[in-house]
């Protein structure tokens, strides 16, 4: 609910402060006092388009600040962290706007700064403004289905998420749908790219690292010559000696007399192996020089085959790979792709007929939600046919109109709006082609009456809910505001002492021009005070004793 409201450079209002109780709050005073300026700037805090003709004279800014306690509406708090706000201890929301004469606009939630689309739902869903203006709930045709359902109750919300589900599969199966929906010919061309790219590599058949090897041996070919002549020249001062004495004979020489020499003095042995290891290696190092010897290939058409697969490597991974691991696994992913594109017809048939089916059950539990929706708004429709009655407008009729979404919702395919004549003979219209705006606010009334229970939003504002009607009805609408209030906050500027004989907070709004400047003030009534605005609206004197026992009697009613 709205617990304060603080108002300042806005229009003639140069600073007030309200503090409104939780039931009914009334604001009275004489007519242009400005009890639709409050109005106006509630409005504006709840989220109503800004404009600089809006800033008082002579100010910078014109600012309307609201703090709510929304304890009783757990979503506020759910939205605050969703968005990244800050978050009150005890339950409290601080809504503020401002404007300036440059026609800038800053909205505010717990004192930070946000765009008007993150703003205006805390506004919209917190506060429900009735009157001559554009925030009223009850005129958002989309909220008109919400407010049936929860009036038609449990079994109704349950059928409704029974479809919610079946909604959530068939949008999922669509979605697969859609990512299928590959054409033909795209379909075509992408398999032909993926056959002839799985030709091209599984031809080459590319193996990674090869392409490293590939290059050695080119350089080993490169310089074949050098290399054959080098390794000749290694084994010949090695083995061969030819008419030198090779190097191996002469380490074997020195072998063998070391190891006589052993044979006499014990110390040597480990020289005698040391060298004898040599000689071994040495052994094992010609024949290897031997056999590297026999490799080396000068052949010119090995050399060009080498080229020409280095190239073919080469194109393969300019295609499909920055490397030859890259394109191997490329081409997994490409046979995986194929699989799955060459599979697709049949797995679009099974798509297809898993959506027909769950469109199938879609539409039964759709139609049993409409025919439990039906029944309900016989019963909605009776009850506020009793309250319009019961508020002076006997004549009129209000009906919910049903009509059938072109797609499926997650709500069925009920679109529901309220339609409304206020006399005999007239056709039924949408609530927002009624044209009073006293008219407006009864209908409004009643409808919350009916709803109280069921509408989740906790403030209610009416202004002059008693335009053109008197007498039992002004009663009556007296007391069904009171009844509202039972359950919500309530907020009405009236004219009527009979409304406002029943508030629990009592307002008095005066207007005042001094200094050439022209100011509203906004007192809060207690006891005689109170008594003696009574006795003004019902257009008397404090000393006429029997209007001054009326305007008691009112307020002890």
């Amino acid at each position: 609910m709205l617990i304060q409201l603080l108002i300042r450079d806005f229009a003639l209002i140069e600073s007030v402060e309200l503090m409104f109780g939780p039931q009914l709050n009334v604001l009275t005073g004489e007519t242009g006092a400005g009890k639709s300026i409050i109005v106006d700037a509630v409005n504006l805090l709840v989220g109503m388009r800004a404009s600089s003709d809006l800033v008082r004279n002579g100010a910078e800014k014109a600012q309307v600040e609201g703090l709510f306690d929304y304890s009783c509406c757990p979503w506020v708090e759910e939205k605050l962290v969703s968005m990244g706000l800050p978050v009150s201890d005890d339950h409290t929301l601080l809504l503020t706007r401002e404007i300036s004469v440059e026609g800038r606009s800053v909205c505010r939630v717990n004192g930070r700064a946000v765009p008007l689309n993150m703003y205006r739902p805390f506004g919209e869903y917190l506060v429900d403004l009735h009157g001559q203006h554009e925030h009223q709930s009850l005129l958002r045709v989309s909220e008109h289905r919400e407010l049936v359902d929860r009036y038609c109750g449990a079994q109704v919300l349950k059928q409704r998420q029974v479809v919610a589900e079946l909604y959530k599969r068939l949008m999922e199966l669509k979605k697969e749908q859609e990512q299928q929906q590959l054409s033909e010919n795209e379909m075509e061309r992408r398999l032909d790219y993926l056959r002839f790219a799985l030709e091209e590599i599984d031809q080459i058949n590319p193996v990674p690292g090869e392409e490293e090897q590939l290059r050695e041996e080119r350089e080993r070919l490169r310089y074949g010559e050098k290399l054959a002549v080098f390794v000749q020249e290694a084994i010949e001062q090695l083995s061969d000696g030819n008419g030198i004495p090779p190097a191996y004979d002469q380490v074997g020489e020195a072998a063998a007399k070391i190891r006589e020499i052993a044979r006499i003095d014990k110390s040597v042995e480990e020289l005698a192996s040391s060298i004898e290891d040599v000689l071994y290696r040495l052994e094992d190092i010609i024949s290897k020089l031997r056999s590297y010897r026999e490799q080396l290939n000068f052949d010119p058409d090995h050399a060009r085959n080498i080229e020409e697969r280095l190239f073919a490597l080469r194109d393969l991974m300019r295609k499909y790979g920055a490397s030859l691991k890259e394109v191997c696994a490329f081409r997994e992913e490409a046979a995986a792709e194929m699989e799955r594109l060459e599979g697709a017809a049949q797995q679009k048939e099974q798509l297809e007929a898993e959506y027909k089916e769950t469109l199938k059950r879609y539409e039964e539990e759709a139609g049993k939600l409409s025919s439990m929706r039906r029944e309900g708004v016989l019963s909605l429709t009776e009850a506020v046919a009793g309250e319009l009655c019961t508020l002076g407008l006997e004549n009129a009729r209000l009906e919910v109109g049903f009509s059938r979404s072109a797609e499926p919702t997650a709500a069925g395919y009920d679109i529901l709006e309220f339609l409304f004549s206020a006399n005999p003979g007239e056709p039924l219209k949408s609530l927002s082609k009624i044209a009073s705006g006293g008219e407006m606010s009864r209908v409004m009334l009643a409808l919350k009456v009916v709803l109280a229970e069921n509408d989740q939003i906790p403030t209610l504002i009416f202004d002059e809910i008693d335009a053109g009607i008197g007498g039992l009805t002004v009663q009556a609408v007296a007391e069904r505001l009171y009844y509202a209030a039972q359950n919500k906050q309530v907020i009405c500027v009236t004219h009527a002492p009979h409304i406002a004989g029943r508030a629990q907070t009592h307002f008095y709004i005066s207007k005042s021009a001094a200094g050439g400047k022209t100011r509203i003030k906004v007192q809060q009534l207690q006891s005689d005070h109170r008594v003696a605005e009574i006795v003004r609206m019902l257009g008397g004197t404090a000393d006429e004793e029997a209007i001054l026992n009326h305007a008691r009697q009112i307020l002890k009613y």
